[in-house]
């Protein structure tokens, strides 16, 4: 699984810029979950979505990064401060980051701070502590196992979960947000609108392209770019 990050600044380039550098040149290691302008829209975004990183701006209109840390009282996010005055340097000592980046970010900075989060995350990752899907409604959050996952589904700006015990579950993010969140060794996106656990494959039928017979029966078409490596990953 990748490092899953979140930028939080009110410069429009500076995000952009960080984006593209983690994204270009860290994409074995990282993915952006999302990114905001100001603080007020981050916690709204962290009440369902959970990072490693947060890479925070100081200065920001209304609540600024400092401000916004006490707000969100972060346990298991780690964070990164970015800013452009080394004059906050020695408060942000007190809110513990994992690192201070001066703005412009230098690539090679960026680079062994990456490395060192994903050198921390990657124990976590290999034993497997977090095996559960957080699933969010208006009214709670479901933990569901990994193994129970069948497949997800694609439905314009949401994701539909087909659970093993028959059950449907509709979450408002993307099915790309939700294939960031599932482990890669265990989950394959066999096609633009499905997200399979390959552990739940009952067959492949070669006629019409290619489809899979899922343990619940529901056939799930593959696309021909990932036909080949999918065929390589179920009979590795």
């Amino acid at each position: 699984m990748k490092l899953k990050v979140a930028i939080v600044d009110d410069e429009k380039h500076c995000i952009e810029t960080l984006k593209y550098d983690l994204e270009e040149s860290y994409s074995d290691k990282v993915e952006v979950l999302f990114e905001c302008n100001n603080s007020v829209e981050c916690v709204e975004n962290l009440r369902s979505i959970k990072p490693d990183v947060l890479f925070i701006d100081i200065e920001m209109p209304g609540l600024n990064g400092f401000e916004l840390i006490k707000v969100i009282k972060p346990k298991e996010t780690k964070v990164v401060f970015t800013t452009a005055h080394v004059r906050h340097a020695v408060e942000a000592i007190n809110f513990k980051p994992e690192a201070y980046l001066l703005k412009p970010i230098e690539l090679e900075e960026l680079g062994k701070v990456v490395d060192s989060l994903y050198q921390d995350k990657k124990p976590s990752m290999e034993i497997g502590i977090s095996d559960k899907l957080a699933i969010s409604t208006t009214e709670d959050i479901e933990l569901v196992k990994h193994s129970e996952i069948v497949y997800a589904k694609a439905s314009n700006n949401y994701t539909e979960v087909i659970l093993e015990n028959g059950a449907s579950k509709l979450i408002s993010k993307t099915l790309k947000f939700v294939s960031a969140q599932l482990p890669e060794n265990s989950f394959y996106r066999v096609h633009k609108s499905y997200l399979i656990n390959l552990n739940h494959i009952n067959k492949y039928r070669k006629a019409d392209g290619g489809t899979l017979i899922m343990s619940n029966s529901a056939e799930i078409p593959v696309s021909g770019e990932k036909k080949e490596d999918l065929l390589i990953l179920i009979q590795r």
